[in-house]
């Protein structure tokens, strides 16, 4: 345990950290080359325009470093080194947790921008909404399970709606048990239209236009975070 040391444009080279906990130490500016740190832990230290080149880490070991609220952009120059670094070792899923950690470092800079005034209300409002849909949803795209949820839920309650309001949208018949809800909202969402079964009112070919466009919109997220995946694989 290493508490309040100061490693100011301290260069470390082909060391190894095991099991070692920084408690409120200084590292700005310090740079680790061919370095590795296992069961290790950062809190309260200043990580401040560090570089990591060749290094073996976890971002995770910085989780109770940062206060979000007011360390928003060493956070963010923080992670944005480690997902270089990781990238380039071929580390792919510390990689993406790092990226990931970097846009929740973003989002959280927003409220450091608004309350010094450096954006508007409006913008703030518009950006914020964006990173919370998009951290939801996806995960920034890199939450594949998270879009997987997005999906199913997705088709789960456009089935339920589908079912529920069967005799407003289709002929009478169509569909008459959740299965034939479940299979109309899926043919229709993947695109393959089959024809069997199709809207009659035009409240139906409202609401499931609507349905199908916010599907392929959906489909679209899981489709390209399992591309992005297997590329960063």
């Amino acid at each position: 345990t290493i508490i309040r040391v100061s490693f100011k444009d301290t260069e470390f080279n082909n060391v190894r950290f095991l099991d070692c906990s920084f408690d409120s130490c200084i590292f700005l500016s310090a740079q680790f080359i061919n370095c590795e740190f296992i069961n290790c832990a950062f809190k309260d230290t200043n990580t401040n325009k560090s570089k990591f080149s060749g290094t073996l880490i976890d971002p995770k070991d910085f989780a109770k470093n940062f206060d979000l609220k007011n360390d928003t952009n060493i956070a963010a120059d923080l992670y944005h080194s480690l997902y270089k670094n990781l990238s380039n070792e071929r580390q792919p899923d510390r990689a993406v947790d790092s990226l990931y950690l970097l846009h929740r470092s973003e989002n959280a800079h927003l409220s450091s921008q608004l309350k010094r005034k450096k954006i508007t209300k409006i913008s703030f409002i518009k950006k914020k909404a964006w990173h919370i849909f998009h951290c939801l949803t996806t995960g920034y795209g890199l939450k594949l399970y998270r879009v997987l949820i997005t999906l199913s839920s997705f088709i789960a309650l456009s089935s339920l709606i589908n079912y529920i309001y069967r005799d407003e949208f289709f002929a009478s018949g169509d569909v008459s048990t959740p299965i034939d809800a479940f299979y109309f909202t899926l043919v229709t969402l993947t695109t393959l239209g089959y024809g069997d079964i199709s809207p009659c009112t035009q409240l139906g070919r409202l609401v499931i236009s609507c349905e199908t466009a916010i599907g392929i919109v959906v489909i679209s997220l899981f489709l390209s975070s399992i591309a992005s995946k297997t590329v960063r694989a």
